[in-house]
């Protein structure tokens, strides 16, 4: 089961601009929530904070175990983002080697099944530097979504896709995420409307809650 993400009155500012506002957040075990906001609100900053990636000025986060007990340092996590860098001169089927030797698979997948979900037939002889932006963030993704975690950062994961390419990561979201917390940081519908369940909109510094479906149900 993954962990529970507690955040209290967190403030994180860049030299003398507060990004962040006393941003209070808690995210429950499995739970699928979408960060929302324009370019430069401060949705990724605050995915970066969660993954331990970027510290913050004030308040508290807390990452509890399945008891909702004990704290953690970090959760098992793996993420996905434009802005992530790749391997450039591994091969797609070097790189895929080479991140399953330092994490685990989410399932015992072949290279062969690998190629397969990720659609990567035609690429796996490439070199990461050789794809276009698009091959690349598909590649990402399927890293990420393949990977063995509890927590799944996704920072504007369908960036640089086209239509075919979006489909197929919901498909891969939805059949392998079941049972991880998903956080998506994103201003367009296609990356969580189909998944999340609760839905966050930062403006001016502070995070407020949009919609939860849950309530619905």
């Amino acid at each position: 089961m993954s962990p529970t993400l507690h955040i209290e009155n967190l403030s994180k500012k860049f030299g003398t601009h507060w990004v962040l506002k006393s941003v209070n957040l808690n995210v429950y075990p499995s739970e699928k929530v979408a960060i929302l906001g324009s370019n430069g609100s401060g949705k990724s900053t605050l995915l970066r904070i969660m993954a331990g990636f970027l510290y913050f000025n004030k308040g508290k986060l807390e990452w509890n175990d399945e008891t909702n007990s004990k704290i953690i340092d970090n959760p098992n996590f793996a993420y996905s983002s434009p802005y992530l860098d790749l391997f450039e001169h591994l091969t797609v089927t070097e790189h895929f080697e080479f991140h399953f030797k330092q994490k685990s698979c989410i399932e015992a997948f072949s290279m062969d099944d690998l190629i397969s979900l990720g659609k990567f037939e035609n690429y796996g002889n490439k070199q990461i530097r050789q794809l276009s932006s698009g091959v690349r963030q598909r590649f990402k993704n399927t890293l990420a979504i393949l990977t063995n975690s509890d927590v799944l950062f996704l920072d504007e994961p369908c960036s640089n896709l086209d239509e075919e390419n979006i489909q197929h990561f919901q498909y891969l979201a939805n059949q392998y995420t079941k049972n991880k917390m998903v956080i998506v940081a994103s201003n367009n519908p296609v990356e969580y409307d189909f998944l999340c369940t609760k839905e966050f909109r930062i403006e001016n510094c502070e995070l407020k809650l949009l919609r939860n479906k849950q309530l619905w149900a």
